[in-house]
């Protein structure tokens, strides 16, 4: 059982001891007294702020000392070992991050973020121009502290509140078709071709191909057609093996030529005048400037191997290995559909209803094509009742009947002795009450039901 108290203080004046300053309250977890301060100054609303502590006591879930102290820089500081623990490269970003949070929750302890802080966080970034996706990153920055804090020991994070997710409308969906990298390649200069060439036929990361941590050549092996990728190199820390088309091969061979002939001790595979390079967006822009590509990115490049990989017809698992992507999600995202790939799946759509079936109108030219009698399938039922094509009924409720459609495997026959039976049948209900009336008039006499008559 819980009690409130008011801490007491010596007044200047009098000498008396007064109470001042906010309720605090006295609780018991496992027998251990815990001493905390409610925030409030009314006994209504600090009784309730011991009540739901004791709550929370009943259900295991008690707020230490710890998670009632731990402030935004703490936080920070645990993100930052877990970038240096496992290496990671984005430190930089997460950085600026940091910066735009701290403007908002740097001075206040993380249990008081709350779904509401975060949601002026929110209109407070948007009204500073930041886009969507930036201002997602920023929350899942925040999220991923808290989410590192609850995971201590003893947790400095008690109840991780929920992060709003903005909607993300930047997607990039840019790539180059096949003629626009031959036009490119053709304008680039020569250390920027190889570059090039690389990119659009494996769908490598910039950082794989150019700078300190490049492509080597003895990671290129001729005879086999591949490359060999080391797990320190990619960005998921997952060794890769591409191997090469034709194109892509002589691109490399021609290049491993004028490295031996002109800078033999060099072992970037991309390099200039013999040293490694980590820029080219300079030679990039003047390039693609020259053909009327202004806008491109040398990341399209990998979009557009993860494309060509799946329009070649790679199964999607095979491609994710080759260009190196770890989840369907951000696979799918590569995988670009534009309107050819639209009107390829209708004409394939259109070939396989012509398969299926022929719907063209019946006419005597095309009826006089088949041949009547070598025919071995059911005759047609022109009247309903064979199960098959029915030229009456079908839709009469849709104002139109079905005229039209003849099954490719079922070719049309006219039961010629049906018509003449039935035709013949009407001729003779016609003609029976004149040739015989009196015939007709005894049978009338003799129904019991004509009593009416």
């Amino acid at each position: 059982m819980g009690m409130l108290y008011r801490r007491k203080k010596k007044d200047p004046v009098t000498g008396k001891l007064v109470e001042t300053g906010p309720w605090w309250m006295k609780y018991y977890d496992q027998g251990k007294p815990y001493f905390q301060s409610t925030g409030k100054f009314e006994k209504r609303e600090a009784k309730a702020v011991l009540h739901k502590a004791e709550v929370k006591v009943l259900e295991g879930q008690r707020e230490g000392n710890v998670v009632i102290r731990t402030r935004f820089d703490d936080l920070v500081l645990l993100l930052q070992q877990e970038y240096e623990l496992k290496g990671r490269k984005t430190w930089g970003r997460r950085l600026q991050h940091i910066a735009h949070l701290r403007k908002s929750f740097g001075g206040i302890r993380i249990k008081a973020i709350n779904s509401e802080k975060l949601g002026k966080y929110i209109s407070k970034r948007l009204k500073e121009g930041a886009a969507n996706a930036t201002i997602n990153r920023e929350l899942d920055c925040l999220h991923r502290m808290m989410v590192l804090g609850s995971r201590q020991t003893p947790a400095k994070v008690g109840r991780i509140p929920h992060f709003p997710k903005l909607a993300e409308t930047n997607v990039r969906e840019g790539f180059f078709a096949h003629d626009e990298f031959l036009a490119l390649r053709g304008a680039a200069p020569f250390h920027i071709k190889v570059a090039l060439t690389i990119g659009y036929y494996s769908g490598m990361r910039l950082r794989e191909i150019i700078g300190g941590k490049g492509l080597k050549w003895d990671q290129v092996d001729l005879e086999e057609r591949c490359i060999r990728l080391s797990s320190i190199q990619t960005k998921t820390k997952t060794p890769r093996v591409i191997f090469m088309p034709d194109d892509f091969y002589k691109v490399l061979d021609k290049a491993k030529e004028l490295r031996d002939r002109d800078f033999p001790s060099c072992p970037y595979v991309c390099h200039i005048r013999g040293k490694s390079f980590s820029q080219l967006r300079q030679g990039w822009n003047v390039a693609c400037k020259r053909i009327g590509l202004e806008g491109k990115t040398f990341h399209d490049l990998r979009r557009t191997g993860v494309r060509n990989l799946v329009r070649a017809g790679v199964s999607e698992t095979v491609a994710m290995k080759i260009s190196g992507h770890k989840t369907r999600s951000v696979f799918d995202r590569y995988n670009v559909t534009n309107e050819e790939d639209l009107k390829k799946a209708a004409d394939l759509l259109n070939q396989y209803f012509l398969e299926q079936k022929v719907t063209n109108m019946v006419t005597l030219d095309r009826l006089s094509g088949l041949n009547w009698e070598k025919t071995t399938t059911q005759p047609v039922d022109l009247y309903g009742g064979g199960g098959g094509i029915r030229t009456h009924g079908g839709f009469h409720h849709a104002g139109f009947q079905d005229r039209s459609v003849i099954t490719a495997s079922v070719p049309l026959r006219v039961n010629y002795s049906l018509y003449f039976n039935v035709l013949c049948f009407l001729i003779m209900l016609a003609l029976y009450p004149t040739l015989y009336p009196d015939v007709i008039k005894s049978l009338i006499l003799t129904d019991p039901r004509s009593a009416h008559l």
